[in-house]
């Protein structure tokens, strides 16, 4: 920094100029004092020494000179002459009358080319003030023949006596540059004194400032390194009491809690950038997860199908056993004869009940498959739900987190105001990331209410296919029973139709159950595509939550490379 443009210097010149202009104020009001006083002092002088000459003068010449007489006029001028001849500092006396005309002269006036009778300059004012006063006075300065005047005027009464009328007016002229000179000889010694206690209150008075403003100095390249970033830079030690040891005093405190902030934020920084990365990855295995799920309900759902699928053959396989049966019954009330015939179709009809039987056979192994899948999707719900809360947690802690980057921002003030922007950001992420979790969290639930009243029409469809087993299983013995009675003998065809009375009635309810069976697992086909598209949601919601993950990652590595431009301790 330029020296005149330092603080030492600038106040140095305000200082020093108030104290000019004091000087210039002081000498001005001294001389003006000291030069009414000279003045007066000159004015008094003349009208005095004009007031005194004038009782030497014999009134009968001044009425004479009044008159016109020139030796009167000659008589009175050379007794104006002593006056000038003993006061060298009047200029030159004369007589006016009240009209300002020149009844005698001195030499001198003569000398400047008047004479009697000549019209003179003089102060209107003041003669007009003697001529109501009755007492001598003198003029304002006024220039008149190439020569700066100052006046007294006497009165001279009409035979010496104040009580007559005023008949002429004597005056004496006094060069008023001499009171110019002689005042700027008074006052000028002091003007140059006054000088030198000038000086050296400018010379303290700079020392004082230096000594006071290099504080400041120190102060202010401590703040310029602070804006660079150095927050390493050493405290500055000010010992003094007054504003600028306060200002020493707040700056190294603010250069410590920077320090303390950077700090922090380095480690919230790092800490941050590190819970992206195991919230993206635990996102990563949730995705997995929701994956297998989405897998395992496709196959279960495929099941559900090929269960339909069976249940539908198995009712129409009994539809047709019971009309066979019905046939042979009618078969049997009608002739013996059929009773091969009814042998055949016995046969078929044992045939197809053990068919059915392996029907259903299937169909438990897929309803059991179905049970060992929900059982999974709870499972992966579980560890869903787990990683669901972590997340929550990893939000909150965030949350946190970014509140503390807040607060410091704030106590910053105006260095602080880039870094509560970013605090914010990573905020109001956070709180998005935790909603997101809660929908999630809802959606799960959800999946897991689905699951258990899965689990329940599986296990009812359970117990509905076991029935339907024994009832085949029943079937099948039936028609064993019958096809044995119709070998054995002719004879036992009545007891065979009324076994197949039995057995149609039998074989109705048995296709009523499977037809159930079927609806059931056509409900839970259905129940499965909801869960299937509800994994999807899921899947999509956890992909977002990854992708803003990501972008509170990059957030968090940009506050870490701004936070290095700093250097600390």
């Amino acid at each position: 920094m330029k020296f005149k443009n330092s603080l030492t210097f600038q106040l140095g010149t305000i200082i020093a100029g108030i104290l000019v202009v004091m000087i210039l104020i002081t000498s001005v009001a001294t001389y003006k004092t000291a030069y009414d006083k000279l003045y007066d002092a000159a004015g008094i002088e003349a009208y005095g020494c004009a007031n005194i000459t004038t009782g030497l003068i014999d009134p009968i010449e001044i009425v004479k000179a009044i008159a016109g007489d020139v030796g009167s006029q000659a008589n009175i001028g050379e007794q104006l002459n002593w006056t000038t001849a003993h006061k060298e500092i009047f200029e030159n006396q004369y007589i006016v009358d009240l009209d300002g005309n020149l009844i005698a002269v001195d030499d001198n006036l003569k000398a400047q080319g008047f004479k009697p009778g000549d019209a003179f300059e003089y102060d209107k004012a003041a003669v007009s003030m003697l001529l109501e006063m009755k007492h001598p006075t003198y003029s304002e300065a006024y220039e008149f023949a190439g020569i700066e005047r100052l006046t007294g005027y006497a009165p001279i009464y009409e035979d010496h006596d104040p009580s007559k009328e005023i008949i002429a007016i004597s005056a004496i002229d006094f060069n008023a540059e001499i009171v110019t000179e002689r005042t700027w000889g008074v006052v000028s010694g002091g003007i140059l004194l006054s000088l030198i206690p000038m000086l050296l209150a400018t010379i303290v008075t700079a020392f004082l400032i230096r000594r006071k403003t290099k504080p400041i100095s120190l102060l202010i390249n401590q703040s310029k390194e602070i804006t660079e970033g150095n927050l390493t830079v050493e405290p500055t030690a000010v010992k003094s009491n007054d504003e600028i040891g306060d200002l020493a005093n707040t700056l190294n405190i603010m250069t410590y809690k920077l320090q303390n902030m950077i700090a922090t934020m380095t480690a919230t920084s790092h800490q941050i950038t590190g819970n992206a990365n195991e919230t993206a990855s635990s996102l990563s295995e949730i995705n997995d997860s929701m994956q297998v799920v989405s897998n395992n309900i496709d196959e279960v759902s495929s099941a559900m199908t090929d269960g339909m699928h069976h249940a539908d053959n198995a009712s129409n396989a009994l539809s047709k056993l019971a009309e066979d049966l019905q046939t042979m019954k009618s078969k049997a009330d009608s002739t013996v004869e059929n009773s091969h015939k009814t042998m055949q179709v016995a046969s078929k009809g044992e045939e197809r009940a053990k068919e059915i039987r392996l029907d259903m056979e299937k169909i438990r192994t897929g309803s059991q498959v179905v049970s060992n899948t929900i059982q999974q999707l709870v499972n992966s719900a579980e560890k869903i739900k787990h990683i669901t809360i972590s997340i929550a947690g990893i939000a909150s802690q965030t949350n946190l987190l970014a509140l503390n980057a807040s607060i410091e921002a704030a106590r910053a003030g105006e260095h602080g105001k880039g870094f509560a922007v970013v605090a914010e950001e990573v905020r109001k992420l956070a709180e998005q990331s935790n909603t997101e979790v809660k929908e999630v969290e809802k959606l799960i639930k959800d999946i897991m209410e689905r699951i258990g009243n899965v689990l329940v029409s599986s296990q009812e469809n359970e117990k509905y296919i076991e029935k339907g087993s024994q009832t085949v299983q029943s079937t099948t013995d039936a028609l064993h029973s019958i096809y044995t009675a119709v070998s054995e003998t002719v004879s036992e065809i009545t007891t065979m139709s009324e076994l197949l009375s039995t057995e149609t009635a039998k074989s109705d309810e048995i296709v009523q159950r499977i037809q159930e069976l079927a609806h059931s697992i056509h409900e839970i086909e259905n129940t499965m595509n909801n869960i299937a598209a509800a994994s999807e949601e899921s899947s999509a919601s956890i992909q977002e939550i990854s992708n803003r993950s990501i972008e509170s990652k990059q957030m968090a590595e940009e506050l870490e490379n701004y936070v290095k431009t700093f250097k600390v301790k």
